[in-house]
């Protein structure tokens, strides 16, 4: 291990973190162990000089090609440099039998005459895979001949004052999902939302992203719609989202929703997921997928 020496030759004295690392690297160094001068590597300048930046990376890759008896021609370096450092898309690694139970759920799901709900709960360290895990039913869902849909929201640890953002998230991506799919899937659903809440949809225009894109005309709001603090006007919403499901539930199907770090959700977004994988009314089928890390919520938490 080196440590720089001053001296009295120094150059001005740097003004930024990143010119002061290469100010000291820039003076003779002294080895701790035998206190004699050691010449400096011009390599250590390789930010300050392009020239001696770009000589010292064919250095590397020069040294490199050697070790392996590859040929020195350009067309072997740039493949070495290229292609053996680039990571494959491994997906997910043992974890064959967590993926077969999740499109075993997906399956049961999908039963004809048997569509149900299904509430999937994935859990470990972070890091570990849930999320990808989940994503294995993305293809699934969206090759489904009926037409499936996969979304996703994501509970953010700054955000938990943030009332159903996750689940926010996740409907306002259906919404666009919908409006790609052409002026008339927008107009049915529509129509059935206004039939089934008239003014409450406004209800659902305020928390969910991008619901102007499915619907035409103006929503007028109700005076019980401006209560926020109402019992009243929670139960109106809860009912609301579960009639926006439905209906989203009958034209995707089967409708996936992955809600990704639950363990920072809120009470209100606990509610709506227990409330749509429990509605009865919903004879379509539907999966919500809630990926949660074990070692961040209580032993007793379900």
């Amino acid at each position: 291990m080196v440590i720089p020496k001053r001296s009295s030759m120094q150059k001005t004295a740097p003004q930024t973190k990143a010119e002061t690392q290469l100010f000291l690297k820039d003076n003779d160094e002294i080895s701790r162990e035998s206190g004699e001068k050691v010449p400096k590597d011009p390599f250590k300048f390789a930010l300050r000089d392009p020239s001696i930046r770009n000589e010292h990376k064919q250095k590397i890759i020069t040294s490199f090609t050697d070790a392996t008896n590859l040929s020195k021609s350009k067309q072997k370096t740039e493949s070495m440099t290229i292609n053996k450092l680039r990571f494959h898309l491994v997906h997910l690694l043992g974890r064959d039998e967590e993926v077969k139970n999740l499109s075993a759920c997906l399956e049961r799901m999908m039963q004809p005459g048997r569509q149900t709900k299904e509430l999937v709960m994935i859990s470990g360290y972070s890091g570990t895979g849930k999320t990808t895990l989940a994503s294995t039913l993305q293809t699934k869902v969206n090759s489904v001949k009926e037409g499936g849909a996969f979304v996703t929201g994501k509970f953010d640890q700054f955000r938990s004052g943030e009332p159903l953002s996750a689940i926010s998230q996740a409907l306002g991506e259906l919404c666009r999902k919908v409006a790609n799919e052409g002026q008339s899937i927008c107009n049915k659903i529509e129509e059935a939302l206004q039939a089934e809440l008239q003014n409450e949809v406004f209800l659902l225009t305020q928390i969910i992203p991008d619901m102007d894109r499915i619907m035409t005309t103006k929503i007028q709001s109700s005076k019980a719609s401006h209560d926020i603090n109402s019992d009243a006007r929670q139960t109106r919403l809860n009912y609301a989202l579960r009639v926006f499901t439905r209906v989203m539930c009958s034209f995707f199907s089967p409708l996936v929703i992955c809600l990704d770090d639950l363990q920072w959700a809120d009470v209100s977004s606990l509610e709506i997921i227990e409330l749509l994988a429990s509605d009865v009314q919903n004879k379509s089928a539907l999966m919500i997928i809630g990926c949660y890390r074990s070692n961040e919520v209580e032993g007793n938490h379900v």
